[in-house]
This record gives C-alpha cells, structure tokens and sequence, in this order.
C-alpha cells in the first residue's frame, strides 16, 4: 500500500515524533515497526484511513450540505409546516462511510449545524437514500437558494 519511499519518510516521522513527544515514545515505536516492516493489515492502526471519497462522492456530499443550507436559510416559518423534516441530522451515529465522514468534516469547516441521531431508523444508507431523493426534487426546482414553504415541503415531501 505504502511505497517504499513513503515508508521512509513515516519511519523517519516517528522518530521525530518520539523526541517530541518522549510520553508516547512507545507507541511511536510500534508505529515506526509497523511501517518498517510493511504491516499492511496495521496500518488503521496508524490513524491513516485506508479507504478514500471519489471527487463524485465528495460532490454529492457538498450538494446535501448546500440543499439544507438552502432549507434552513429559507425556512423562516415554513419549518414549523413540516416539523422535524428539515433539519440535518447526518447519516446515523456510526459513520461508517468516508462520504458522511466527509459530511462530518465539511459541516465542522462551515459551521454547519449537524446534529447526529441516534435513532435507531437513522441507518447511513437510509439516510442516504432519503438525501439523493431531496436532491432530484431540488433539482426540479432549478437547485434554487431561497425556497418558497411549498417548496421547502416538496423537498422534506
């Protein structure tokens, strides 16, 4: 996975890491034998993720962010028509997905309110599913910024 040279040049992070930090010298250590000696199946262990998000995935993420930006910008009342429909409340509490990672990721760098639900029925694929249907009707109404309550409803619909 790692490249020779990439191994390297995290051996040598870890030995930087170990003087800096002499309280977790031997974690760094552990870490330094796992890159040395190529442990594929360790490196999560490292903190790096082995999974990546295509820019597509990234796209749609971004765009069910700018969808309930829209919501709740226009909302001024229309929220109360649909309760509990129009707020964002993320793909489930495991985040098992480097996609609602990155939802996650972007809401904390815009200061996006995002609160997670705990519930049961809030599955990650669900969610999902729920947020691609949003997008087609958002859509059909031209992806528009300030939404109408008629439209807000359609969305949530």
């Amino acid at each position: 996975m790692f490249s020779f040279a990439e191994r390297l040049m995290l051996f040598n992070q870890y030995e930087i890491l170990k003087k800096l930090d002499p309280q977790k010298s031997s974690l760094y250590s552990r870490h330094q034998e796992v890159v040395e000696k190529g442990f594929e199946s360790l490196y999560e262990d490292l903190g790096i993720s082995t999974t990546t998000l295509s820019k597509e995935e990234a796209q749609e993420m971004d765009d069910i962010l700018a969808l309930f930006r829209a919501i709740k910008t226009s909302s001024g009342g229309a929220a109360s028509n649909v309760p509990g429909k129009t707020a964002f409340v993320g793909f489930g509490s495991s985040q098992p997905d480097e996609r609602f990672a990155y939802a996650d990721f972007l809401s904390n760098i815009l200061k996006f309110p995002l609160e997670i639900s705990n519930s049961p029925d809030n599955r990650p694929e669900l969610q999902l599913e729920k947020y691609r249907t949003m997008l087609k009707r958002w859509d059909e109404i031209g992806r528009k910024r300030e939404l109408s309550p008629d439209q807000i409803e359609h969305l949530v619909a």
